[in-house]
């Protein structure tokens, strides 16, 4: 098996099963080539140690390892995401860190990781970080281009879907959620293309759905739709954003708008080639139901 055959297996697997994945994570690391294959394992390492296993010493443990590479670069990519990693695994275990001596870039992004490892064991610590890591984003106002964009923009993104898929939110975890959608938004709109902004929307619609609050998902939506048809109206872009439209309609009550969305739906997913049909089917079945 080659690297990007185990990586791309391994974050397929993950969700469902992250004991499983966390065990044969040692096995890549005789498949790494480069610099940049490293830093693609550390990650998978501290997300699956981290947000999903909540094992904050074994996840040094592993990322410690990699720093025994051949291709590890202490001062490069690597030993940078090195630093990143530990420290942020250190706050998730309550351990002293000394944040000052990273960059600011670096400090945000290490105090964003670790709230998203922790939303759903600790959410006021989770909440307290990522909005230390926000407030330092927002006095930093950092470039565009400055990675720490990108990283608030797939951690907001990702702590709204995890939060949303909960079968019960606290009152904390709520408010969590739906500032992790709207750091989302914004931070996709500085660091992605009009797509990451357009999901950014379905992920808003989503939240504000599971939040109670329909009304403001329904605008979200149809903001999702709106991107979409301005950009020549991907069919996959359709599909998701007359699955929101069409859960939102339905939660509200409103029966034509439900029809009208669900035919939209089913009009894009006719369009779709077969891999994505076979992923979109159970949303359009959940949709129809």
């Amino acid at each position: 098996m080659d690297f990007d055959t185990f990586i791309n297996q391994a974050w397929d697997d993950h969700a469902t099963g992250p004991r499983t994945v966390a065990q044969r994570l040692p096995d890549a690391i005789a498949l790494v080539g480069d610099e940049a294959q490293l830093n693609q394992l550390m990650n998978l390492g501290h997300h699956v140690h981290g947000e999903h296993l909540g094992e904050w010493q074994a996840g040094i443990a592993f990322i410690e390892r990699l720093a025994a590479s051949p291709v590890f670069v202490p001062g490069g990519a690597s030993g940078l995401a090195h630093t990143r990693s530990v420290a942020s695994l250190r706050l998730c275990e309550g351990a002293g860190v000394d944040l000052d001596a990273m960059a600011v870039s670096d400090r945000i992004r290490v105090g964003a990781t670790a709230a998203a490892a922790l939303a759903e064991r600790d959410t006021s610590r989770a909440t307290r970080l990522f909005e230390d890591a926000l407030a330092l984003a927002q006095r930093a106002e950092l470039p565009g281009g400055d990675p720490m964009n990108r990283a608030l923009a797939v951690t907001g993104n990702n702590l709204a879907s995890v939060l949303e898929q909960k079968a019960a939110r606290s009152a904390d975890e709520r408010a969590l959620m739906i500032l992790a959608a709207q750091t989302g938004r914004h931070y996709w709109a500085l660091a992605g293309t009009w797509l990451e902004t357009e999901r950014a929307e379905y992920r808003l619609a989503m939240t504000w759905l599971q939040a109670g609050d329909p009304a403001r998902a329904r605008e979200h939506a149809q903001a999702c739709l709106q991107i979409v048809a301005a950009n020549d109206g991907a069919a996959l872009e359709r599909f998701l954003g007359c699955e929101a439209l069409g859960l939102v309609e339905r939660a509200a009550g409103n029966a034509g708008g439900h029809a009208q969305a669900l035919a939209g739906a089913r009009a894009a997913f006719a369009e779709l080639d077969s891999a994505d049909q076979g992923w979109c089917a159970a949303s359009l079945d959940k949709l129809a139901t």
